[in-house]
């Protein structure tokens, strides 16, 4: 049995982190630390109405782990605790899966990385994106070289904010407790998918801006990713774009890739139109439930243990996430200066 520690009690924790990791075999979660007691309190009513049997609520994160001795820890906290917490949890000795961004700045990210090495435990990160039908399929077409060699890739991902789906969380748009706004919220997602469709990148030319709403941080932004195959990609993220998009266009030698378009649609079409075998909508629709929301996130637990237990590789790793944190401060530095940005960062 996998003993669960989960730090952090907000919408994404109840939502999907808590029901996900629920549903795994040999999990059990033990405890969870929030800095607003009711609300941690409510979850883990939630998870069981036996008090004998229901986590444990903390409020300091060093009490939880001192005193619980996790094999895991979920970390699932405002980004300007990824960091710190990840890597206590690691020295602890305890696994970690940690909310993405993994951390706002490269060089904590790198910090995280270089943990989970030291202590020899799994650190993965929440892009639960990858874990998407849709997104799985399109990686399976590009591996099967259905549409060639790639050259191009325009992903986006927007909606109207973290206020629509997590009211009262104030920390998204407070910028000592986020790190930077829609690119960095959203951003991450797309440029990791980018990155995991198309290979390492090697710049980044970006800008972003606040163009909408009254807050700290970025709403809207946008960066040319210079991949090292020579390829092209743009990413486009938004806190100011209703309805919502998701959307991925990849082009090839011999076809593309257009996704999104609307929401769980998809088309993956040869040079001359027609349908890549395999490949069709119908094809595609048929491996996966896309009413089924709560999936890929469950796929990322499953994962998760599964690494733990020496069964799988961990993805997204820690190395994926510093790689799509890592793009998304250069797009900011890039924003900043004018510049394109090379990679690996300076730190």
């Amino acid at each position: 049995m996998i003993r669960i520690a989960i730090a952090g009690a907000g919408a994404i924790t109840e939502r999907a982190h808590v029901p996900a990791l629920a549903s795994v075999a040999d999990v059990r979660i033990v405890a969870i630390q929030s800095r607003t007691a009711d609300k941690a309190e409510r979850i883990a009513q939630s998870i069981s109405s036996d008090a004998g049997n229901r986590p444990k609520v903390y409020s300091d994160f060093d009490d939880m782990l001192a005193r619980e001795c996790p094999d895991a820890v979920g970390i699932f906290t405002p980004n300007n605790l990824h960091c710190e917490f990840t890597v206590k949890a690691l020295n602890s000795g305890a696994h970690v899966l940690v909310e993405k961004p993994m951390a706002p700045t490269a060089a904590e990210a790198r910090k995280m990385v270089d943990a989970a090495a030291k202590a020899n435990r799994v650190l993965m990160v929440a892009m639960q994106r990858r874990f998407g039908g849709i997104e799985r399929a399109i990686k399976d077409a590009l591996a099967s070289g259905a549409i060639g060699k790639p050259h191009f890739v325009r992903a986006r991902l927007s909606h109207g904010g973290p206020q629509l789906w997590a009211p009262g969380q104030k920390w998204f748009t407070t910028a000592s407790e986020a790190g930077g706004g829609a690119m960095l919220d959203l951003g991450v997602h797309v440029a990791d998918l980018a990155i995991w469709f198309m290979g390492e990148i090697d710049s980044v030319s970006g800008q972003v801006g606040t163009l909408a709403k009254q807050i700290e941080v970025d709403d809207t932004g946008a960066m040319i990713l210079h991949f090292k195959s020579g390829a092209i990609g743009v990413v486009e993220a938004s806190w100011s774009s209703m309805p919502p998009l998701s959307a991925i266009e990849i082009y090839g030698t011999e076809g593309r890739v257009m996704a999104g378009y609307p929401r769980n649609d998809i088309s993956i079409l040869k040079s001359d139109g027609s349908p890549v075998p395999g490949f069709s909508r119908e094809e595609v629709m048929a491996r996966f439930e896309p009413r089924d929301l709560l999936a890929p996130s469950r796929t990322l637990a499953e994962n998760f243990i599964a690494a733990i237990q020496g069964r799988a590789k961990p993805s997204p790793d820690g190395n994926d996430g510093l790689r799509a944190v890592e793009a998304i401060e250069a797009c900011y530095r890039s924003s900043r200066s004018g510049s394109r940005i090379k990679l690996p960062l300076d730190t």
